[in-house]
């Protein structure tokens, strides 16, 4: 069920002044109201690539479930042969809008794995968005720290899985752009982990923010809110959860939209399928999937998130063949569906 904001009155005061003050320095701006779909598939290591085992049926419908009102969609560890057929099947979403897909490659079609399996059957692997609106060129900046991840090349040679972000502004507001993200997990708990990536990230975030530019970013980040890597994005406005286990306070410039989640404010709801303990609030699996937008441009407090349940899919043996009669989850992981209302800059 879709939840609205509930915040204290503190930290309600803070967010309208934040609003506030961005409307009076730009005037001009618009107010629109998007709806980011975010969800990693694990499209090869528990999809194999393959789009038969209702993996794409089940993303399509949610994403064209009419009461989710979906802009914008990002899809984290996706196979190419999976991002064809969500395609396809998206192409009928809005039949006016030619311009709706993006894909960036991480590992190349060929490559292998540290266990010898091809990757996604041979097909490159990645990330990729889509959106109801048409979307401008794709920006892609790589990421200077590596995931600790690696593939094999066809000649048998190892290399860094080298992550970064897919952006896409919109056609018709080119000051408003979505983005999907995926944090590498180099560790979750343990320098380096992601933490020089979410420094890069940042950067780049400011970047957008200095040229006038609003934007959505969605993905896995391969850290909990209550992480202090987090810090630099969470708003000092958000409350602290329940249990949290943060050294420091947060110093940045963003709401994450399942921030103020009534079950862990500060938290949010779980994303990941893998239970874990001594979380904040006494959750019982990790959130690590998250929707940020900068506070500055948030036209309404009124801004709110849910994850939904993991479907159901054919189940897929380590052969990477179907098992009829048999289903497992599609993912290790939820979508997650945001929404806000913006201010976007018209463009000069």
């Amino acid at each position: 069920m879709r939840k609205a904001l509930v915040a204290g009155a503190l930290a309600l005061a803070a967010l309208l002044t934040n609003a506030t003050g961005a409307t009076a320095a730009s005037v001009e701006a618009e107010a629109v109201t998007y709806t980011a779909w975010t969800w990693n598939i694990s499209g090869h290591k528990m999809n194999h690539g393959r789009v038969d085992s209702g993996l794409v049926e089940e993303a399509v419908g949610s994403i064209r479930r009419a009461e989710n009102a979906v802009d914008f969609v990002s899809f984290n560890e996706i196979c190419h042969s999976q991002y064809r057929a969500i395609r396809t099947q998206l192409a009928s979403w809005n039949p006016d809008n030619p311009s709706y897909a993006r894909f960036q490659e991480a590992i190349p079609a060929g490559s292998k794995g540290a266990d010898g399996r091809s990757i996604c059957g041979g097909e490159s692997f990645g990330k990729a968005l889509f959106s109801s609106h048409q979307l401008g060129g794709a920006e892609y900046r790589t990421f200077a720290q590596e995931s600790g991840l690696s593939y094999w090349s066809a000649d048998g040679v190892e290399h860094p899985v080298m992550n970064g972000l897919l952006c896409a502004p919109l056609a018709a507001r080119p000051t408003m752009k979505f983005c999907s993200v995926h944090i590498g997990p180099v560790s979750t708990t343990e320098r380096p982990y992601g933490h020089r990536q979410l420094v890069e990230l940042d950067g780049i975030l400011d970047g957008f923010a200095a040229a006038g530019q609003t934007y959505m970013i969605a993905g896995d980040f391969n850290a909990e809110p209550d992480y202090d890597r987090l810090n630099r994005f969470y708003a000092k406005e958000v409350p602290e959860p329940a249990g949290s286990r943060k050294e420091a306070d947060n110093y940045g410039e963003h709401r994450e939209l399942d921030d103020m989640d009534v079950s862990c404010p500060g938290y949010g709801e779980e994303t990941s399928a893998n239970p874990l303990a001594g979380l904040p609030c006494g959750k019982p699996r990790p959130k690590i999937d998250m929707i940020f937008v900068r506070a500055d441009r948030l036209a309404s407090p009124d801004y709110s998130a849910d994850s939904k349940a993991i479907p159901f899919c054919t189940e897929i043996d380590a052969n990477g063949a179907l098992k009829t009669g048999s289903t497992e989850p599609c993912s290790d992981h939820r979508v997650l569906i945001g929404r806000a209302m913006l201010l976007v800059d018209p463009a000069t």
